[in-house]
């Protein structure tokens, strides 16, 4: 009874390092966009627009970290001899790609502030 749970633990933890943190490391960027944006006390548009420009580059690295991620949690627990194809974990850097390369700016556009008019 013992080795089932221990490969529900295993099984479990390659779920979580295999998908689930990789997919919270692609939204990352674009939920702390969203958040910064819809804030009660908003950023003007120069400060909102470097917290797009920031959140965009971090978005071109965070694809090759959840990459990296997934296959370590494919990997976990398996010895050399073992096989295994870690080919899908590419999708994360396709998708995360474009998530952040498409959904980051138009985040930015969409929560843009308005101007503000000059001695209104």
């Amino acid at each position: 009874m013992r080795h089932y749970f221990e490969g529900i633990e295993f099984a479990s933890m390659r779920l979580l390092l295999g998908l689930i943190i990789p997919t919270l490391t692609i939204l990352a960027p674009l939920a702390i966009l969203i958040w910064i944006g819809r804030r009660k006390n908003r950023l003007n548009r120069t400060d909102f627009g470097v917290a797009i420009l920031s959140c965009f580059l971090v978005g071109l690295i965070v694809p090759v970290v959840a990459t990296y991620l997934s296959v370590q949690g494919f990997m976990y627990n398996r010895g050399p001899d073992d096989s295994y194809c870690a080919t899908g974990v590419v999708s994360f850097l396709f998708f995360g790609y474009l998530i952040n390369l498409l959904g980051v700016p138009m985040a930015g556009i969409v929560l843009l502030p308005p101007k503000q008019g000059k001695g209104v």
